[in-house]
């Protein structure tokens, strides 16, 4: 009886997919956080290169986090 009223099919997706922004997006972030901290240690270390890399990294990873927050409200307010 319960199972006619949950859609089982949707309810998994849901679980997926919060899964998998969840871990997603912990991870990007912290990779932001640590890629800034070896480009700081990088930059003072006089590697230049190094540092730029690094910098690059963390713009990447920062870059996904906000395009994945846009994305998530854009989401969320169109339904």
């Amino acid at each position: 009886m319960l199972a006619s009223v949950i859609d089982t099919g949707a309810l998994f997706e849901v679980i997926w997919v919060s899964f998998a922004a969840g871990v997603g997006l912990t991870l990007a972030f912290s990779l932001a956080i640590a890629s800034a901290s070896r480009a700081s240690q990088q930059r003072r270390g006089g590697t230049l290169g190094g540092a730029v890399a690094w910098w690059l990294v963390t713009a990447v990873c920062a870059m996904v986090c906000v395009v994945a927050v846009v994305a998530g409200v854009t989401v969320m307010l169109s339904k």
